[in-house]
């Protein structure tokens, strides 16, 4: 690994930037908790928020916790299973707190996730690939519960008070991400451009992209069947905890066909380049719920609800691990043996 990336790998894990964002993502909240207590016109989220139901509020951060597993487990298989499980859950959560503490719309923790590994020894053509498998992996769950929940109410198997545009709109577009993403993945690797700077960095995002994606469907085809598993647990499991916050909050959630296209929609706002996604999540929850009959007190109340799991778990939780990470493979691996364990794996995947 370069002194370059080495040198991005201390500062993204120095103590003190750390607590700093952690600090700042603790200001947000507040000043969330504070809109909500002192907000004219907003009484009935109050009066929700003293109701809650603390039964279902810790199923919601249980839920939040195995999904957060599920993204560990997804990361292990994506890595052929090199990492020792405990070490794996180590960098999970710190990519997952980078992803949270971070304003950078998502990309923190996979970035990350690629410098620790070179770190440990693992070629960068890899890192970089494999996490591109994560990302991909993880995102195909959500295409396909999107198309399926979409469908389902269309054809009337699901219930659901929508209208068929409602249901078929977002199913077709998840269809087409999905088969051109497929096709794409199976196609030949662009032909090389060099001509001129900008082309030949276009070149290369396409290239990488393409080796993500191949790689994405051979592992799903071929490889680590729990990598499925892991995706899936990581997808289900948030809505999973995003139900329970409903429920903790009078109940009154959409049927399930319904809930997974507000839900799926919605997490467009996580785009937001902002840490966690905070405004951009929370605005698009709120908004596709209340899009599609939920009433907006019951929407903000259980979104608001729910964030303080998805966002607190990763940001605590995975911000010890963030203390540790720089560290976390010394005593397991040793630099010949990672070398010859990827020199085989280079020589297979290029043959």
């Amino acid at each position: 690994m370069s002194s370059h990336a080495g040198n991005e790998l201390d500062v993204a894990t120095e103590p003190g930037r750390i607590w700093r964002r952690v600090a700042a993502l603790a200001v947000f909240a507040g000043l969330a908790v504070l809109a909500v207590w002192t907000l004219p016109g907003i009484e009935e989220v109050r009066d929700r928020f003293r109701a809650a139901e603390p039964g279902w509020m810790v199923a919601a951060a249980v839920c939040s916790l195995l999904s957060m597993f599920g993204f560990v487990r997804a990361l292990w298989a994506a890595f052929e299973r090199l990492l020792p499980w405990r070490r794996a859950v180590i960098l999970g959560f710190a990519e997952q707190a980078a992803n949270v503490l971070l304003p950078v719309g998502g990309v923190g923790g996979p970035a990350l996730g690629a410098l620790v590994m070179r770190r440990a020894g693992v070629p960068a053509w890899f890192a970089d690939e494999r996490h591109a498998v994560l990302f991909l992996s993880t995102s195909f769950v959500g295409f396909v519960a999107l198309f399926a929940a979409g469908v389902l109410l269309a054809v009337g198997v699901l219930p659901g008070d929508v209208s068929l545009a409602a249901a078929l709109i977002p199913a077709v577009v998840s269809a087409l991400i999905l088969a051109g993403a497929t096709a794409f993945a199976l196609s030949e690797t662009p032909p090389a451009s060099v001509r001129g700077r900008f082309r030949s960095a276009l070149w290369k995002v396409r290239v990488f992209v393409h080796n993500g994606a191949r790689a994405t469907v051979e592992l799903l085809r071929h490889g680590d069947r729990l990598l499925i598993a892991g995706a899936v647990t990581y997808y289900a499991a948030d809505v999973a905890a995003l139900a329970c916050s409903f429920q903790a909050f009078g109940g009154g959630a959409p049927p399930l066909g319904v809930f997974v296209l507000a839900y799926t929609l919605g997490h467009a706002g996580a785009l937001l380049p902002t840490p966690g996604g905070i405004g951009g999540t929370e605005g698009g929850l709120i908004g596709m719920f209340v899009a599609f009959g939920t009433p907006l007190s019951l929407a903000t109340a259980a979104v608001l609800g729910y964030r303080v799991f998805q966002l607190g778990l990763p940001a605590i939780l995975g911000g010890i691990c963030l203390l540790r990470v720089r560290h976390y493979l010394a005593s397991d691996f040793s630099p010949d043996a990672v070398a010859a364990h990827f020199a085989t794996v280079e020589r297979a995947g290029r043959a």
